[in-house]
């Protein structure tokens, strides 16, 4: 986009700041760790870490990387959301955990709408490991293909999972 897509204006707020209001919502997230590009003065409140990413040049999977890397060791999972998705609706992220927690620390769960995975993707403690070493800018994809055994798709009705805000086009047609 040019500049801090996640500073830009998003229906009477910012984009980052009505992405984090909805995963706030989600009583079952002990803590929500932002990655930035730099640091963030912005106070977000007790359950936000913000961690900053020295290598974001290098793509998503550096971002996902730090964050796994600082999940405390005792971490049963990890759901993993997009900044520039502002539209997710907070009962589905509750629904993405509940559906992963009777299916242990191997499973993956991630969201379907319309036919079309999107996310967020919350993945059991097994997999954290492999978060911890990823890089590049496809940032898990690679991890749910080369698991795709352990991925149990959950069909929603909320196109918000789908709804990246990637252009100035996306902005603009979205808000």
């Amino acid at each position: 986009m040019g500049n801090d897509k996640l500073s830009l204006p998003w229906r009477g707020s910012t984009v980052l700041s009505s992405t984090l209001a909805r995963w706030l919502l989600v009583p079952a997230l002990e803590e929500i760790l932002l990655v930035r590009r730099r640091k963030d003065p912005t106070d977000h409140g007790p359950r936000v870490r913000v961690l900053v990413n020295a290598e974001a040049d290098e793509g998503m999977g550096s971002s996902l990387r730090v964050a796994a890397q600082a999940l405390p060791p005792d971490t049963k999972a990890v759901a993993v959301g997009l900044a520039d998705m502002p539209d997710i609706d907070p009962a589905t992220i509750a629904a993405l955990v509940a559906a992963w927690e009777p299916l242990g620390p191997d499973a993956i769960v991630a969201p379907v709408f319309d036919g079309r995975r999107g996310h967020p993707v919350v993945f059991g403690s097994r997999h954290i490991p492999a978060l911890r070493g990823l890089g590049g800018d496809r940032g898990a994809r690679n991890l749910l293909q080369e698991r795709a055994g352990d991925l149990s798709l959950i069909a929603v009705e909320d196109p918000g999972v789908l709804v990246d805000l990637d252009t100035p086009d996306d902005l603009k047609a979205l808000s």
